[in-house]
């Protein structure tokens, strides 16, 4: 006894609470039982009463949910990137600026990066994690992309602080950072932009084809001034940049008239300056190649001015007098794609401002296809758009895949075809639920948004299973269809809240996720945590109503339904 005293007001507290848990549990259970039969089943009654009505104003909802995605109310972003802390600034000057003159934008650029971080830390550093400068090649290129090297690019990399200890976004950055560099002369292309998440590709990605390299540079220039009017786009570029001063060689009369061809012209002229090989011979386990060429001081346009070539019959000819020279800017490089020449022009979006679609609209409003007849090219659209349609594709099969299988083995279980289209007509109404719960919520329907409803169709289905198969055994036993329908519903009330409460429970902390990194998740929680919670109504009103439409329409064609008549439900 001395040993167990100390034990005694625990098991007398424990006991207590015991108590009180046991006593809210009877108070609850009344509590629900007067609901369930003083309110849930007078209402659900009603609807099986007007159920066309109640049919009907499902659909209604449905279509109107529809209708505020399809007029543009609601905006659709295919992916919307988490919050990043990598940023890439990019500094391009004409092919031939000294190395010099980039070093000065660099350090401008970090003088402006410094003081956009003083300014949105409140005059404390902090915000910056660390940075480094590059001069020589572009930072931020994606794989796939060839960049243009050389002592006229230079840049510089930013890590921002982690996402989670920061209130400052990186675009907010992005654009304080810009509006502090002071442009230097020369330069032809500044961008800044943030690294981004989620599936390949540019958020704009518009290829133009065309067999005039210069062309194609014309209308990708202008296609840049369309896309730079446009809210929410920035880091416009493309990928075919002007490279250095080219010098032309094209033969003339007199020339061929000494018996001088292109070919045997430009083979002296890269001699000269690359140098001809003269003999390879083997040393050890090594090729030594000895290559005749002018000294590296002799190299200069003074040389190329003064060039003699050897002419067949063996005297020397000045450049000069056999060849017409002129300069001509030419490009860095020139892409092909199936045989045919190609840029791509590219740019980031503001998804909160503009999606993908909505750019791709106001561009062919703002003249894409007038630019196109104008330089004769033609164009396509890759990146997110690509991606965005072959998911749509994919999904679409998915979703068909899903859905055979599931009404496969709905007709299986129910032995017969009519029960599983009852138990998955509700499948869609979860869509009503996404919508408003996004609208609510103030966010746009993204990719995940409908991977989560094909995955809340699930749910769904589930409760859907649990009503229809209580009323078929109901009916099964004898009892009238109408009073089978209403009871049913009556009994598996508590089962299907309880399916969805846990659910919803479960996934309604990440409805208010702060952390920026985590909000891209958010519309999927929406969808499920709204669609379920609509759905579940939709369920207990609307299947008990097409329940009795099909027996209705049993009755009408087949004959059945003659227990019906246990409880007079007239029709609307």
């Amino acid at each position: 006894l001395i040993w167990l005293w100390p034990a005694i007001p625990l098991v007398l507290a424990v006991r207590m609470l015991v108590r009180m848990l046991m006593a809210f549990k009877r108070g609850f259970d009344r509590a629900f039982e007067a609901v369930r039969e003083r309110i849930f089943l007078p209402v659900v009654r009603l609807t099986i009463r007007w159920r066309y009505t109640t049919v009907a104003l499902a659909l209604a909802a449905l279509i109107g949910a529809a209708s505020i995605v399809a007029g543009g109310r609601m905006n659709f972003v295919f992916f919307d990137s988490p919050e990043v802390d990598n940023i890439f600034a990019t500094a391009e000057f004409s092919a031939g600026t000294p190395r010099a003159h980039t070093r000065a934008m660099v350090e401008e650029m970090e003088r402006a990066m410094r003081d956009t971080e003083r300014h949105l830390n409140g005059g404390e550093t902090g915000l910056v994690r660390f940075s480094y400068s590059v001069i020589g090649y572009p930072l931020g290129t994606r794989p796939g992309e060839s960049p243009v090297r050389g002592g006229h690019v230079g840049g510089i990399f930013v890590q921002l602080v982690p996402a989670d200890r920061r209130t400052v976004l990186a675009q907010q950055f992005i654009a304080a950072w810009k509006q502090r560099i002071r442009n230097m002369p020369g330069l032809q292309q500044l961008k800044i932009k943030s690294a981004t998440g989620g599936p390949p590709g540019r958020d704009i990605d518009v290829r133009l084809t065309g067999t005039s390299t210069v062309d194609l540079k014309k209308a990708a220039e202008e296609l840049k001034l369309v896309l730079r009017t446009i809210p929410g786009v920035r880091a416009t570029e493309d990928n075919l940049p002007y490279g250095k001063i080219e010098t032309l060689l094209e033969l003339t009369p007199r020339g061929r008239a000494l018996g001088f061809t292109t070919e045997s012209v430009g083979r002296q002229v890269r001699n000269t300056f690359e140098g001809a090989i003269a003999k390879r011979f083997a040393r050890g386990d090594e090729e030594v190649v000895v290559r005749v060429r002018f000294p590296n001081d002799r190299l200069s346009s003074e040389a190329f001015q003064s060039l003699h070539l050897r002419a067949p019959n063996g005297s020397f000819v000045p450049l000069g007098s056999i060849v017409s020279i002129r300069e001509k800017r030419g490009f860095a490089r020139i892409k092909s794609e199936d045989g045919e020449r190609e840029v791509a022009v590219t740019a980031d979006l503001n998804t909160r401002v503009m999606t993908t679609q909505q750019a791709i609209a106001e561009m062919k409003k703002s003249g894409l296809d007038r630019i196109a007849r104008k330089y004769g090219v033609q164009y396509r659209f890759e990146g997110r758009d690509k991606e965005q349609r072959n998911t749509f594709k994919d999904m679409q099969v998915g979703a068909g895949i899903g859905l055979t299988l599931i009404f496969i083995i709905l007709a299986w279980v129910f032995a017969g075809y009519t029960r599983p289209l009852v138990v998955m007509s509700v499948i869609p109404m979860g869509f009503v639920g996404a919508v408003l719960g996004h609208y609510l919520m103030g966010f746009d329907l993204s990719i995940l948004s409908l991977i989560a409803l094909i995955g809340l169709s699930g749910i769904v289905v589930n409760n859907s299973i649990i009503l229809v198969s209580v009323v078929k055994e109901r009916i099964d036993s004898g009892e009238p269809a109408y009073d089978a329908i209403a009871n049913g519903a009556r009994d598996r009330l508590r089962a299907i809240i309880l399916t969805s409460a846990t659910t919803i429970g479960g996934l309604t902390p990440l409805l208010f996720e702060t952390d920026l990194q985590a909000q891209f998740l958010i519309p999927m929680a929406i969808t499920l945590v709204f669609g379920l919670l609509v759905a579940t109504f939709l369920v207990l009103f609307v299947v008990p109503s097409l329940i009795a439409i099909q027996t209705d329409f049993g009755r009408l064609f087949l004959g059945r339904g003659s227990r019906a008549a246990g409880m007079q439900v007239p029709a609307e």
